[in-house]
């Protein structure tokens, strides 16, 4: 298979040079009589059969041992030669696409997409992110997705789970190239997945969902809104539509999860927290929808959550192995998340609970953020501008409870 490689390495060349020579040999023809080289024409005409010939006779070469040698190996049964079978006909169609890249070569990837040894499964998957990563080949691949794509979106349930993160990945640039290539259903299927136990499986779905659902595709609209801060910024729609999502998938003990696979893709979303606080503080702007009840409860859950992940630094009870040393950047990160949150909530915190007061769920929810602050901003001077101080804040509470009584 090695070989086959480098005589598609070669065969490209040959392409690039007869293309240049092609070239050549029309300018040099288009030429006035007068100024025309009848003598570089022939040498360019000589240098063009040439090519040609050593084109042909690389071409048949191919030919035989694909036709001899990776026709029968690509089913062998051994998996691990099955497995170097499409890893190498992956690089064929990748670097010289437009020979491999067709149905007649795609068809032996899509078949072996349902191999029994998932180390053959996850080449295929790999060999195709390679394709899919170029939006310029996409048209070349229509029909290879149309006649697979449903094998590919049933992969990101495999029970391996290395092959169900990659399909996911694959699943999110067939995505990015065109929407219109998958289905609502297919969708779907991937969003649950956001709540799988198994992160890398989770973080990969939640990639998918930022894509399809929070990402912003109308550049001159984002513009236009990028100034606007709390709920009239971009994200303040985007926060209802995680509220929306988070309550129609109907798993409402798993907010954290949610908040966990989506911490990579979309951090700037989820640390909004001015935005969140104002969509719960403030009243809605003139023709915006009012938050139901259902809805507000949503949003402080996910905002709590979104808090936890920021200060805490590592992922829930239940995801990913434990805690874990962070590295210098992932600790100064923390670090100024903490002092953002803290400073915001120690102001919006006690309106949030004032608002919210007769409603013990919510102050439930609420009475959880404390417990983040970097409480040693106080100690250094740095929030003296705040007129709101720790001790406030369990003021507010005090008040609350007598109120209850």
């Amino acid at each position: 298979m090695k070989l086959m490689t480098a005589l598609v390495n070669v065969a490209l060349n040959l392409s690039i040079h007869q293309d240049n020579t092609q070239r050549q040999y029309e300018a040099e023809r288009n030429k006035m009589i007068g100024k025309r080289a009848n003598e570089r024409l022939e040498l360019l005409l000589q240098k063009r059969k040439e090519l040609q010939e050593n084109q042909d006779e690389i071409e048949n070469m191919m030919n035989s041992i694909f036709k001899g040698i990776f026709v029968h190996r690509y089913r062998d049964a051994i998996a691990e030669i099955r497995a170097i079978c499409i890893e190498e006909i992956g690089v064929w169609m990748k670097m010289y696409s437009d020979a491999f890249l067709n149905d007649s070569y795609l068809k032996y990837v899509g078949w072996t997409l349902h191999d029994r040894q998932g180390e053959v499964r996850l080449k295929c998957l790999k060999a195709l992110q390679s394709l899919y990563t170029n939006r310029e080949l996409f048209p070349k691949l229509e029909l290879f997705t149309n006649r697979f794509k449903d094998r590919i979106v049933s992969m990101t349930l495999d029970k391996e789970y290395d092959v169900a993160v990659e399909a996911i990945r694959l699943v999110t640039l067939i995505l990015h190239g065109s929407e219109e290539a998958l289905s609502n259903e297919d969708c779907e299927n991937v969003y649950h997945l956001v709540y799988s136990a198994h992160r890398p499986v989770a973080v990969a779905a939640g990639e998918f969902l930022h894509k399809k659902l929070f990402s912003r595709h109308d550049p001159q609209a984002e513009e236009a809104l990028a100034k606007r801060r709390g709920r009239s910024s971009p994200n303040g729609n985007l926060l209802k539509m995680l509220v929306l999502f988070f309550l129609e998938s109907e798993l409402h003990e798993h907010a954290a999860y949610l908040v966990d696979s989506l911490w990579e893709s979309s951090q700037e979303l989820l640390k909004d927290w001015e935005c969140m606080a104002e969509l719960l503080v403030e009243e809605p702007i003139q023709g915006e929808e009012v938050m139901s009840e259902r809805q507000e409860t949503a949003l402080i859950e996910l905002m709590v959550c979104t808090i936890r992940q920021a200060a805490e630094a590592h992922p829930p009870v239940g995801r990913g192995t434990g805690k874990r040393v962070l590295t210098a950047k992932e600790r100064k990160t923390q670090i100024d998340d903490k002092n953002k949150l803290t400073e915001h909530f120690i102001v919006a915190l006690p309106m949030l609970l004032s608002k919210y007061s007769a409603d013990a769920e919510k102050v439930a929810n609420l009475l959880q953020i404390p417990q983040y602050f970097d409480l040693e901003l106080y100690s250094t001077g740095r929030m003296e501008k705040v007129c709101l101080h720790p001790p406030d804040i369990f003021n507010v509470v005090a008040w609350l409870m007598l109120e209850k009584h």
